[in-house]
């Protein structure tokens, strides 16, 4: 199999964007040591948004015909490329919601903030679930028709988000430990399912 140099770096790109976005918003509502400064979390945010941007700008030029891609949205019910590309530019509008009022700091708006934030990180999930689907579900490639696949996608999206995130937040003041740990421990999970898949 030698796939095409945009569906890799789609992947990478996307998985790593919404993974990163996804564990923004957990630091941020968890508060993980003590949480970022303001600044660097719009830059977490934005770099997120940029690589998702990035990534599905790439996507499209594996396609047959690239001015035809808005057909990929209208087969929602059978297709799970077509969920994928629904659920992400769904997912956009939370996003900039949240980096909005994050931005602004509003008090009186926090819930709403932290509200669009999850939506947001549920859509990002559900996004990285679905681009592993349309692998998952090739019933005629044998070792893609695995619910493995979906699961690394999840697990190395979020390690290469967090990579990502460490790196936002070495830049500030912060305790990078919390940061470390959680690098660290995706990469044991992201490990274990990469051996699960290719024992299995």
């Amino acid at each position: 199999m030698h796939p095409a140099f945009s569906v890799i770096f789609f992947t990478v790109s996307s998985g790593a964007g919404f993974g990163l976005f996804a564990l923004l918003y957990l630091m941020d509502l968890f508060g993980l040591d003590g949480g970022l400064p303001i600044e660097q979390k719009l830059v977490a945010g934005i770099l997120a948004l940029v690589l998702v941007a990035a990534g599905l700008t790439s996507s499209m030029f594996h396609l047959a015909n690239p001015k035809n891609a808005w057909r990929a949205f209208s087969r929602f019910r059978t297709s799970w490329l077509s969920r994928e590309g629904v659920f992400a530019m769904a997912f956009y509008p939370f996003a900039i919601v949240y980096l909005g009022l994050t931005w602004l700091v509003l008090p009186e708006l926090e819930v709403l903030r932290l509200a669009a934030g999850a939506v947001a990180a549920l859509l990002a999930w559900i996004t990285i679930f679905s681009t592993g689907m349309i692998y998952g579900c090739l019933k005629t490639i044998r070792q893609w028709n695995s619910p493995l696949v979906p699961a690394n996608y999840l697990a190395l999206g979020h390690f290469t988000g967090a990579l990502l995130l460490l790196a936002v937040a070495s830049s500030s003041q912060v305790v990078l430990a919390g940061y470390v740990s959680l690098v660290l421990a995706l990469l044991v999970v992201a490990a274990a399912l990469k051996a699960i898949y290719y024992v299995w």
